[in-house]
């Protein structure tokens, strides 16, 4: 079976993932705000994004863009789903999330965690973790890139491509408000220090409504740890317990329910697991 050609791959998924919004922004019409410059918008980018995928860009800032657009659009991307989730999705799952996790795990550990263990090392060690997810990922994106990994940078983008951009396009379609909307905002001792601070102003700001379930912190971490661990084991020995810390983290600061951090991280593992039974992965240059 010959190899996957990651870079391909990648470019493929996005421009697929910005057509298929398209087409659900265009059938939604006026329920969208400002839907013709969104359609515009994701066509043109899907567009240029196959024509640059059929180009073979060599040297330059093409080959650039192709390798690192995946990075450049999701925090985008991501923030679309506060706008698109309201007119299109189907919100019944933001009920059924909470009353299966009260089922399954005696209450919400959302709630109970913060108020069991309001401990303000622990708080400020985990918002310090959750606000980590943003310079972690691009920081081992950035080394294995410019390291001259390029396998592993190139798996690692395909990765993240399929778990976030499929995370979104649910999102879009179920979204689910997370304990982070619903629930009382965490208060002293916790509140009031750098890192919780810190961390509850950036989800204030950067936070997309409806984006709850799967977590997307999660399966983002997860993914980076899986293919350290089949690429550069050493880095990742640090990068477990940074996952770890993630995933408790988006529950104890109320950000997700515990079933969001559960469905990330399986998410994470099929989509990693699936790939790599596909076959051998490449980059092309």
């Amino acid at each position: 079976m010959p190899p996957v050609d990651c870079a391909r791959w990648t470019t493929r998924l996005t421009a697929s993932y910005l057509a298929i919004v398209a087409g659900l922004i265009a059938i939604l019409g006026n329920a969208v705000p400002g839907r013709i410059w969104l359609v515009a918008i994701h066509l043109t980018l899907s567009a240029s994004l196959l024509i640059l995928n059929r180009a073979k860009p060599s040297a330059g800032i093409l080959p650039v863009i192709r390798d690192w657009h995946p990075l450049i659009l999701f925090p985008l991307l991501y923030k679309e789903v506060e706008v698109l989730a309201p007119a299109i999705g189907n919100w019944r799952l933001t009920t059924a999330i909470p009353a299966w996790e009260s089922a399954l795990f005696a209450g919400q550990p959302s709630l109970y965690l913060s108020e069991r263990l309001a401990l303000v090392p622990l708080s400020e060690y985990l918002h310090f973790c959750y606000l980590s997810y943003v310079i972690v990922i691009p920081s081992v994106t950035a080394y294995w890139y410019v390291s001259g990994r390029r396998a592993a940078f190139g798996e690692l983008l395909l990765m993240l491509s399929a778990v976030l951009l499929g995370s979104y396009l649910f999102f879009i379609l179920l979204p689910v408000d997370s304990p982070y909307y619903l629930s009382p905002r965490l208060g002293p001792p916790l509140a009031d220090h750098f890192f919780f601070d810190l961390a509850h102003q950036v989800s204030a700001r950067g936070g997309a409504r409806g984006g709850a379930f799967p977590s997307a912190h999660v399966s983002g971490a997860v993914v980076v740890s899986l293919v350290a661990w089949r690429h550069q084991p050493r880095l990742a020995y640090l990068l477990v317990p940074f996952t770890g810390s993630v995933m408790l983290a988006t529950v104890y600061g109320r950000f997700h329910y515990a079933l969001d951090a559960l469905a990330g991280a399986a998410l994470a593992i099929a989509v990693v697991v699936a790939s790599t039974r596909r076959g051998r992965l490449s980059w092309t240059t």
